[in-house]
């Protein structure tokens, strides 16, 4: 048989374990083709038509939901039989075998399934016996049980093909040590898998070694909760007498269960920035928390993002969800500044969606929920939040974005946003800033956003934020600020500078740029793709 797999990422560096894990499991030869979603529809549609395939089986996710359903108008009669599988399409199949080129949905984990649907196929047999698909009968759609797969070890892995060698240094690198979750928050897929399991340790070092020796430069685990595996510290003690000094391992992580013997190996034995933690907290709000089946200890929670915050080795992500039931624009408020103040280098402001088979979606009614029908299913309003309030916090989340997830500024402006008595507040301010001054908000260059927050920051703060902008660089960068130096400061500063450090004066002053504080000047000096600093008192 001629079996195409298709996987539609929502990026390039994206990898596709799910195609990826059929091929391997499968005693047929299976070609794979990967696009992205800003691949053009035709491109993906010529792929398909230029052979007479026997199988076509879409990877379905959130991102390439309605693109796939375009496709699937576009290509029928195109094969005999077209699949779908992915996370997607397992809990409303119902909606999905509405298309007419669609003959089978695989559910649920389609390792061993979808194997011995092709059998079936192959021999022309019938396949209603099998667990995990839906289908149609006579009118009527079937779905089977979705039934777990119990011996994780009974799968091949996905990360040995040969032809994915050459792309491992340039895509992310994703690896599973379990599955499954040990929490039912009603608004998340996982909440509807039965059991926690997991793959042999073994197997999952020698993955990791794997990909970094072939040059991997992100492995990014895709456990709910990575640190629900027994074997947790045994995986990390391999990445780090593995670490190659350059590759990041990032994990989702259960915060106030994360061990702090945990936390204090790795502030004694791993090098800064070899792991990347993300941790949900959602909501503070324990009302919000108890409507969703979220069981959070808060304090708890804190107390160890704090411990974490202190070693200063491991980069913190920490994601909330604006939109959860009878959590107000008050409360919302409330969350952010409680977790902004907790200083994670990065804080992710994600808003409610609806996701197809969750609980929430199917108790919408009871909090007036409002979504978009079309993926990703966002919410637009419901009994406590106005399209208003959530348009507010769109532009809280924008400025968020832009001046403290990117990474444009650095601890300098965090400092100030954490001096302020609501960061929320702030970044409410900074937009209406924005639209005031009809500054751009999208398409802009670097030294727009530096230049449009000095007009917003107090004057006393500008010689901090402009060291930000100078220490960011590699290379000398585009001055868009006046020094206001006089020429006897400036030799007299470089000078200095010289005689501490014995530059020469003729690269000191072709390399350098000077800001000038109260009772000091800064100096940036950029040479050979690095930049070093140096601070001179002002004369008395």
């Amino acid at each position: 048989m001629n079996i195409l797999l298709i996987s539609i990422d929502a990026k390039f560096i994206h990898t596709n374990n799910a195609v990826r894990l059929l091929k391997a499991n499968s005693t047929f030869p299976i070609e794979i083709r990967e696009f992205t979603i800003k691949d053009r529809i035709t491109t993906i549609e010529k792929t398909i038509r230029q052979r007479k395939w026997d199988v076509i089986g879409f990877s379905v996710y959130i991102w390439n939901v309605e693109l796939v359903k375009q496709l699937l108008i576009r290509v029928e009669n195109t094969s005999k039989t077209i699949i779908l599988g992915g996370p997607e399409v397992s809990y409303d199949p119902e909606h999905f075998l509405q298309y007419r080129a669609v003959e089978v949905i695989v559910r649920g984990e389609g390792e061993l399934v979808f194997d011995r649907l092709l059998q079936r196929l192959q021999h022309n047999k019938p396949y209603e016996d099998l667990p995990n698909i839906a289908y149609r009968k006579q009118g009527e759609i079937i779905k089977k049980p979705i039934e777990e797969i119990q011996h994780l070890n009974s799968l091949e892995a996905p990360y040995y093909f040969e032809d994915d060698i050459a792309n491992i240094p340039n895509r992310i690198t994703y690896i599973e040590s379990s599955r499954g979750c040990p929490y039912h928050c009603s608004y998340c897929l996982s909440s509807l898998e039965k059991s926690v399991r997991f793959f042999p340790v073994e197997g999952v070092k020698r993955a990791i070694t794997y990909a970094m020796k072939h040059g991997s430069q992100t492995i990014k685990f895709l456990d709910r909760t990575f640190n629900a595996n027994r074997h947790t510290l045994d995986i990390l003690d391999h990445i780090i007498h593995e670490d190659n000094g350059r590759t990041v391992f990032q994990f989702e992580i259960t915060g106030e269960v994360l061990s702090p013997k945990i936390i204090e190996y790795i502030h004694n034995y791993a090098r800064p920035g070899l792991f990347r933690f993300e941790i949900g907290i959602q909501s503070t709000n324990e009302t919000t928390n108890h409507l969703v089946d979220r069981h959070q200890n808060t304090p708890q929670l804190f107390d160890r993002i704090r411990q974490i915050q202190q070693g200063g080795i491991i980069d913190l992500h920490l994601d909330l969800i604006a939109g959860l039931p009878q959590e107000d624009l008050a409360s919302f408020k409330k969350t952010f500044d409680e977790v902004f103040f907790l200083g994670a280098k990065e804080l992710q402001l994600g808003f409610l969606k609806m996701l197809r088979g969750t609980k929430i979606r199917l108790f919408a009614d009871l909090y007036h929920y409002k979504y978009h029908e079309q993926a990703p299913y966002e919410i637009i309003e419901n009994n406590v939040l106005s399209k208003r309030n959530i348009n507010e916090i769109k532009h809280v989340e924008h400025m968020l974005e832009m001046h403290h997830n990117k990474g444009y500024f650095g601890d300098n402006l965090h400092q100030y946003i954490l001096s302020q008595p609501s960061p929320y507040a702030f970044f409410k301010k900074l937009y209406a800033h924005y639209k005031k001054h009809k500054f751009k908000q999208h398409g802009y260059q670097l030294v727009d956003v530096y230049n449009n927050l000095l007009l917003f920051l107090p004057e006393d703060h500008h010689y901090s934020i402009l060291q930000d902008y100078l220490l960011r660089s590699k290379i000398k960068p585009q001055i868009f600020f006046t020094q206001s130096l006089t020429k006897k400061e400036r030799n007299m500063v470089l000078q200095q500078v010289h005689n501490i450090t014995n530059i020469p004066l003729h690269k000191l002053y072709k390399h350098s740029v000077i800001l000038k504080g109260k009772s000091e000047y800064f100096v940036a000096y950029y040479e050979d793709q690095n930049c070093i600093s140096y601070k001179v008192k002002a004369p008395e």
